[in-house]
């Protein structure tokens, strides 16, 4: 039996209301019943609480994290770029090389996406100088980002696009594992919901559909309210989630009520607002028969959704926009149902003629082959194989 190996995890977690925190405690949550393969822990500060602090503070966060990273052989890092609002991240990675330790990054976001150069409008001086403001910040980006990246022992994906974005940027493809996003375990509910289908007031033969997440403008939550125009009255959405702590559309919500009330759909529509809860937030998705996911290409292209595998947790049938990544992750068993186009029309259209029960079979397969605790496998191979 390989040895045991030693992680100190760098991560948000889920008490920061943040998913990238919940994504990195299922995988710990795996690793508590495996010690006497690996040994690992949160460190006791996150990327919530570095990203404001001042220089001395971070000062003070590095010293304890070298302290603590002594006792082992790895750091695991949680990186998505708005979780470091500085140089955080680089300092870090700089830290655990010092003590010559290998550095595993999970990257959630696409480099592509996080930085874009805006085409040149002219010749004249103003254009030259937005170019050359433009390198500047770029340079910025790399040195906070990109570079640290580079010196990271192994890098973990979970699409095509944000792999071939850090090759772009100079980082080994050797150094990538590129890996699907993991689902939950079906687990027995231990919660049960009528809070949505009380406030729809739900009658026998009404057709509850869903989007589970944070609210963001790429996630086409408009389209899915506009597609209820086009379903019979006894179609009805449930709107499971609310605004991320730190994101910066907050004015999304309000665009969403704005246009339920403009399309006179209050009674058909329900908004939960932010659910913390994991089993409330089960239970919630439970309430409805199908979830739909009209996600813009130019963001999910290149980021993998774990609201997306919430619904395939809670065995709910699935309609989505035909993205890049969700593309990608379909090709093996086909547990999306994709519209023809991405318009809120054809999200009626499927809504109207889906297969429910082929769709939970082959969702059923997908997530047996790419849990949690498997995928978790994986990462620890990934781990002794750096430390050998």
């Amino acid at each position: 039996m390989s040895k045991t190996v030693r992680v100190l995890q760098f991560s948000s977690r889920s008490s920061d209301n943040c998913g990238v925190g919940k994504y990195q405690e299922n995988f710990v949550n795996v690793y508590d019943d495996m010690t006497d393969q690996i040994e690992t822990r949160f460190f006791d500060s996150s990327p919530y609480k570095t990203r404001v602090m001042n220089q001395t503070e971070l000062d003070e966060v590095i010293v304890r994290l070298k302290k603590d990273l002594a006792h082992f052989d790895a750091l695991h890092i949680q990186h998505e770029f708005g979780l470091y609002s500085g140089t955080e991240f680089a300092q870090i990675v700089t830290a655990a090389k010092e003590l010559d330790k290998k550095v595993i990054v999970t990257v959630h976001l696409s480099p592509a996406l996080a930085f874009k150069f805006k085409p040149r409008t002219g010749v004249g001086p103003r254009s030259i100088v937005n170019y050359l403001r433009q390198k500047r910040l770029h340079l910025i980006f790399k040195q906070r980002h990109i570079y640290p990246m580079q010196k990271a022992d192994l890098l973990i994906t979970h699409n095509a696009g944000a792999t071939n974005s850090l090759i772009s940027y100079g980082v080994d493809r050797n150094n990538i594992l590129q890996m699907n996003h993991p689902v939950l375990p079906k687990t027995k509910p231990t919660v049960v919901s009528t809070e949505i289908a009380d406030a729809l007031v739900k009658q026998k033969g009404d057709v509850i559909y869903s989007t589970v997440g944070f609210m963001h403008k790429h996630k086409g939550i408009q389209d899915a309210v506009k597609a209820l125009k086009f379903l019979p009255d006894n179609y009805k959405l449930a709107i499971i989630g609310g605004m991320q702590p730190i994101s910066d559309e907050k004015n999304i919500y309000n665009k969403i009520t704005d246009l339920i009330d403009s399309l006179n759909l209050k009674d058909r529509v329900y908004i939960t607002g932010y659910v913390q809860d994991d089993d409330r937030l089960n239970a919630l998705i439970r309430e409805t028969d199908i979830s739909v996911y009209p996600y813009d290409n130019t963001y999910y292209g290149q980021v993998s959704s774990g609201a997306l595998n919430l619904a395939f947790a809670n065995e709910r049938p699935v309609i989505a926009y035909q993205t890049d990544s969700f593309k990608e992750s379909n090709e093996e068993f086909g547990q999306i149902v994709f519209t023809g186009a991405q318009a809120y029309y054809e999200i009626a259209r499927q809504l109207k003629t889906i297969d429910t029960k082929l769709q939970l079979e082959r969702i059923e397969h997908y997530s047996e082959k790419y849990s949690w605790p498997k995928l978790a496998l994986q990462i620890r191979d990934a781990y002794q194989t750096l430390l050998k």
